[in-house]
C-alpha cells in the first residue's frame, strides 16, 4: 500500500553509513565545486547524506522489495534502463519486512525513520482494459485530470496531494489488467490525519484508515462510463451522454452549483445501461485492500477431499462467521455478504494468496476448452461454471421434490 516515500532519519550514525555504502560526491557543473551532499543508489532508492547530517531515504518500498527478492517486471528484458517493479501485490507483512531490513541498514528504531511525504495505493486486478476506464475520467473535486504516457497515467494535482490512477499493467507489459489507484501526499497534515508520523505506526489500523482515504478520494472522482448502451437510451438521455462525456462541459459550462444535479443524472444513466467500470474498481479497491492488511500472505488453508472442495480450519484472524459457496464448499467471507458462490471476487483472492485451492477450483470447474486462455478468462468461465452447477442442481431438486408433492415429515404427520 505504500510505494514512494521520503523518509527523514533523524540522529542515525552518518560516518558508519557512509563507510557501509558506497557514496559519490556531487560535482557543479557550472562552478566545478565539489557539492556539501553525498549520494548513493540502494536498489532503485537514494539514500543522501547532506553536510549538515541530515539523512534523507527516498524512492519507492515496493521497488526495493522487489529488488531484494529479485522479483522483476515481466519485460525487464527489453527495457533499457530499468527502474524496478511495483505492479505486483505489496502486503503488510511485505512491508514490514521492508521496515525491519531498513533498520538493519540505518542501524536506528521506526520512530527514528519519519515520512516526509508518501505515495499510498493499490494495485488492482481487473477483468476488462484499463485504457476504457482511464478513457472516461472527467474531473476531481473540481479539476481536470491531466494524462501522460500515452493517456496510460491520469492524475489530478491539489494543493495538499495528487490523486493518480494508472495503468500498470500497459506499463510492465503484465499477462493480466492492472489498473493502480494512488494518493500522493505532499502536506504533513493529511500523514496526521491517518496516524502515519513514522514507520512505527505502520499497521493493520492506520492502514483501514488509508483505505477509507483512498475510498474517499476515488468516490470524489467524476467518471463517464463507455460501456454505456446508447441503443437503449431515449433521445434526451442521448443529448445529456454527449455532453456528459466532455470533461471541459462539466468545468467550463456548467455552474458549480448545478454539477450536482447532472451528477445524479449521469449516475442514474451508468447505473441503468452500463457495465458501472467505477463501482467494479470501488469493489476490488476494497477487496485489494482487505489481502493487503492481511497479517500472513498465504492462509493455513486446504482441501478436505477431490469431489468436494472445502476448508478445515478458518483464517484464524477473521472474526466474522465463516461463509463457505454452496458448490465449492470454499471459504467466501472475503465477498459481499450475500454471496452464495464462489464468484470473481473470491476466485482472484485465492489466485493471488492461495494457489493450492484455486488451482483445484480450476481443475473441477474449467473445461479443457478454456486451460490455455488468460487469467481474465479463466476466472469469468469458472465463476459462469459454479453458476451453472448451482442452477442444475436447483432444477434437479425442483424435479425431485415439485412443490405440490409432500415431503416425508409432512406424509408422517
Amino acid at each position: 500500500m505504500i510505494d514512494y516515500t521520503k523518509i527523514l532519519l533523524i540522529e542515525v550514525d552518518t560516518k558508519r553509513l557512509l563507510n557501509r555504502l558506497e557514496f559519490k560526491t556531487e560535482v557543479s557543473e557550472k562552478t566545478g565545486e565539489l557539492s556539501t551532499k553525498k549520494v548513493t543508489i540502494y536498489h532503485f532508492c537514494k539514500v543522501t547524506v547532506y553536510g549538515s547530517g541530515v539523512t534523507l531515504f527516498t524512492g519507492s518500498i515496493h521497488k526495493l522489495y522487489n529488488s531484494l527478492k529479485e522479483i522483476k517486471a515481466p519485460n525487464h528484458k527489453r527495457i533499457k534502463q530499468y527502474k524496478g517493479f511495483n505492479g505486483n501485490q505489496f502486503t503488510l507483512n511485505n512491508i514490514l519486512e521492508v521496515r525491519k531490513h531498513l533498520q538493519n541498514l540505518f542501524d536506528c528504531t521506526p520512530q527514528q525513520m519519519a515520512f516526509q511525504n508518501i505515495e499510498l495505493g493499490v494495485n488492482n486486478t481487473l477483468l476488462f482494459n484499463p485504457k476504457l476506464y482511464l478513457k472516461g475520467l472527467l474531473y476531481h473535486k473540481g479539476i481536470l485530470f491531466e494524462y501522460k504516457y500515452q493517456n496510460n497515467l491520469a492524475q489530478a494535482p491539489h494543493q495538499r496531494f495528487i490523486f493518480k490512477i494508472y495503468n500498470k499493467s500497459e506499463q510492465y507489459e503484465m499477462n493480466k489488467y492492472v489498473l493502480r489507484v494512488e494518493l500522493k501526499i505532499i502536506k504533513t497534515e493529511e500523514l496526521k490525519e491517518i496516524g502515519l508520523t513514522t514507520f512505527t505506526d505502520v499497521n493493520i489500523h492506520t492502514f483501514d484508515k488509508v483505505k477509507e482515504m483512498l475510498l474517499k478520494r476515488f468516490d470524489e472522482v467524476m467518471h463517464y462510463d463507455y460501456t454505456i448502451n446508447k441503443k437503449s437510451l431515449t433521445n434526451k438521455e442521448k443529448q445529456l451522454s454527449n455532453n456528459y462525456s466532455n470533461p471541459r462541459y462539466w468545468i467550463n459550462d456548467l455552474q458549480p452549483n448545478l454539477r450536482y444535479r447532472h451528477k445524479k443524472r449521469l449516475l442514474k444513466i451508468t447505473e441503468k445501461y452500463s457495465d458501472n467500470l467505477h463501482q467494479k474498481i470501488r469493489q476490488e479497491i476494497i477487496t485489494e485492500c482487505s489481502m493487503i492488511n492481511r497479517l500472513s500472505e498465504n492462509p493455513k488453508c486446504s482441501i478436505i477431499n477431490s469431489s468436494s472442495i472445502g476448508l478445515i480450519t478458518p483464517h484464524p484472524h477473521l472474526k466474522k462467521p465463516i461463509k463457505k459457496c454452496a458448490i465449492t464448499g470454499v471459504d467466501i467471507s472475503m465477498q459481499k455478504k450475500d454471496s452464495i458462490l464462489l464468484s470473481h471476487t473470491g476466485l482472484k483472492y485465492y489466485f493471488k494468496t492461495d494457489k493450492k485451492i484455486f488451482d483445484e477450483v480450476k481443475r473441477k470447474y474449467l473445461s479443457d476448452k478454456w486451460a490455455n486462455s488468460d487469467y481474465t478468462t479463466q476466472i469469468k468461465e469458472i465463476a459462469h461454471n459454479i453458476r451453472n452447477t448451482n442452477s442444475n442442481r436447483n432444477i434437479k431438486q425442483k424435479r425431485l421434490y415439485p412443490n405440490n408433492q409432500k415431503q416425508l415429515f409432512e406424509i408422517s404427520l
